[in-house]
């Protein structure tokens, strides 16, 4: 049987891409998507449940081609060890995923996702956990993790929820921790054991002095939570045998940016009852945002050059030029997030990976570049070579109809634009 193999590199802390000055080395980051892994613990009478929930993108995983289909067999595995290094408890999970569709094997946006759950006394616990890639019998242990539980957690894990259910769960989002700046908005459950329930509270996330977002609340009550795997997703319900008081912080990323963030939560006289910290990542962003005055000079490929100048001229950071220009852009200012500046960079992206050429100028610096930039992809491109024996490359866009010719003239990828 044909065997096709994808990487499959297990890693708990996200992966940043790029650094500072990296288009000067012409450097393109090679994209490598997220996985996701995080516990949850909540306090059950003298017990704890310890879950602990993993995300994998199908992009990094083996699938193994089995007539008309693929498949991957992928195995988890976590042992415990207590403070005095005896074993305590081994627990699995196997997974076993078939796909009909080629692409869908190598995709970065499908997730094998599942947990385990754990009952434990309190004590402080080493986690090793395993990875297993069944096809190739390949494992892959991760530094062991410890963990102490006892009577001094207060704040029980919360629960990032997708604004959607099925059957009247929620589906918990994984991001190991991590709340997403995102166009899509995401729900918190947050609990604590000083929250009681009917009771009124105010929500507050700061970050250093600025207020992001405030809301008052009357606390519910919940239970313990259970999570299951539904149409491959993960879900959470609660069991009400067991009372776990909180409240559901609607649309928390909504006004939120990247960086990190404190959440106070207080009584309805204004007392501190509880304090978290929060932190917003981006994740899988544009490789090019990460080099802030490359980003900015980017703009001149859509702003005319009495703009772009203007622009340049404001006494104000390059950070904050770039914060200023995008929210004047912004499609959706009412939210955090700005869908046209992702696309913008989107491009930019995939300029300066697909159009270098051999002389090392950067991509999306190039007609090609620029071309793509200000219009996206094209419907239809055309390849030839013309009268003088030169390569040419044709861009046809149908709404509205333009046609954009390039020729490598000097044959080192070098495109020049002809004719539009």
């Amino acid at each position: 049987m044909k065997k096709i193999f994808l990487i499959l590199f297990i890693s708990f802390c996200p992966i940043i891409f790029g650094q500072n000055g990296f288009f000067n080395k012409r450097d393109v980051p090679v994209f490598r998507p997220n996985i996701h892994t995080q516990f949850l613990i909540y306090k059950l009478n003298d017990d704890y449940q310890i879950t602990y929930l993993y995300k994998i993108p199908y992009s990094r995983l083996v699938f193994e081609k089995v007539n008309d289909h693929f498949e991957s067999q992928f195995e988890l595995v976590i042992e415990v060890k207590n403070n005095q290094n005896k074993f305590v408890k081994r627990e699995f999970v196997k997974d076993k995923l078939v796909s009909y569709n080629f692409d869908e094997t190598i995709s970065h946006n499908k997730f094998l996702e599942n947990f385990i759950t754990l009952i434990l006394p309190k004590d402080v616990y080493t986690f090793q956990i395993i990875f297993e890639d069944k096809l190739t019998n390949r494992q892959r242990p991760q530094p062991p993790i410890k963990v102490s539980i006892g009577d001094s957690l207060s704040n029980y894990s919360p629960i990032l929820i997708n604004n959607k259910q099925i059957n009247g769960k929620y589906l918990v989002a994984n991001f190991s921790g991590l709340i997403p700046f995102s166009k899509e908005n995401y729900d918190l459950f947050f609990f604590s054991d000083k929250i009681l329930a009917r009771e009124k509270y105010t929500v507050r996330i700061l970050q250093k002095d600025s207020v992001y977002y405030e809301q008052k609340f009357t606390a519910s009550v919940f239970g313990k939570p259970v999570f299951e795997k539904v149409n491959d997703k993960i879900s959470v319900s609660f069991d009400s045998s067991y009372a776990l008081n909180g409240i559901i912080i609607r649309d928390v990323n909504k006004k939120l940016f990247e960086g990190e963030y404190k959440l106070k939560l207080l009584s309805d006289d204004g007392e501190e009852i509880n304090t978290a910290s929060l932190k917003v990542n981006w994740f899988n962003k544009p490789f090019s945002l990460n080099d802030v005055d490359f980003a900015l000079e980017m703009i001149s490929s859509v702003e005319s050059e009495n703009a772009f100048d203007n622009l340049m001229k404001k006494n104000l950071s390059s950070e904050e030029l770039l914060k200023q220009y995008w929210s004047s852009k912004d499609p959706t200012p009412e939210t955090s997030f700005n869908e046209l500046m992702e696309v913008f960079y989107r491009r930019v992206d995939y300029a300066e990976s697909n159009f270098l050429n051999l002389s090392g100028t950067s991509g999306a610096k190039s007609d090609r570049g620029r071309i793509y930039i200000q219009n996206g992809p094209p419907d239809r491109i055309e390849r030839g070579v013309n009268y003088d024996g030169k390569i040419t490359e044709t861009w046809y866009y149908e709404n509205p109809k333009r046609v954009f010719v390039f020729v490598d003239r000097r044959g080192d990828g070098s495109f020049k634009i002809e004719s539009q």
